[in-house]
């Protein structure tokens, strides 16, 4: 299943441009122009992060009910926020989103599993043959003749790995039982 990104801040910069120029306009700090201003900017956020929660509760909602295991990679959020992908990464919520996954997963009786991300985007799944590319690079080929999308390909490794997870996780359940 494929699942666009909305980037729902990106589609409200100008709103927000356009109120916070608003706001730098006023000279006056205490003006009741400047407070309605400011409440204009907060409204356009808080549109945005409705909207990002709506998307996340649903998509969260869709995904437990139509699976019974679900993998995630194990990716280090607070890592990738502070580097050069720090405004996508905060515009997606993934910490909010993963968090939501897991208490919904568990309400209804299914599994989460996070899984190592190490070279999940540069491993075969058909061979598990690494190889280095770089990010540009959309299309996974393999020597073993496997030509997929990068993403898809990812997936699936990240599955391959949730269900290697699963099953050593039931093998210690049934030693130690």
């Amino acid at each position: 299943m494929r699942i666009e990104n909305h980037r729902y801040d990106q589609a409200a910069q100008a709103k927000l441009r356009k109120a916070q120029r608003k706001i730098a306009r006023r000279q006056n700090k205490k003006s009741k122009r400047r407070r309605q201003a400011i409440l204009l900017l907060q409204k356009v956020h808080q549109h945005v992060a409705n909207q990002r929660k709506d998307f996340q509760h649903k998509l969260s909602t869709q995904l437990v009910q139509n699976f019974g295991l679900i993998a995630v990679e194990d990716l280090n959020i607070k890592g990738l926020s502070a580097g050069i992908l720090a405004k996508a990464v905060h515009d997606v919520a993934w910490s909010t989103f993963l968090n939501m996954l897991a208490y919904k997963a568990e309400n209804a009786g299914r599994q989460l599993l996070k899984v190592d991300p190490q070279y999940t985007s540069q491993e075969c799944p058909n061979c598990h043959a690494l190889e280095k590319k770089p990010l540009s690079e959309r299309v996974h080929r393999c020597d073993c003749g496997l030509t997929i999308g990068r993403d898809h390909a990812a997936a699936l490794v990240i599955l391959g790995r949730g269900l290697r997870l699963q099953a050593q996780t039931m093998e210690q359940s049934v030693l130690v039982a």
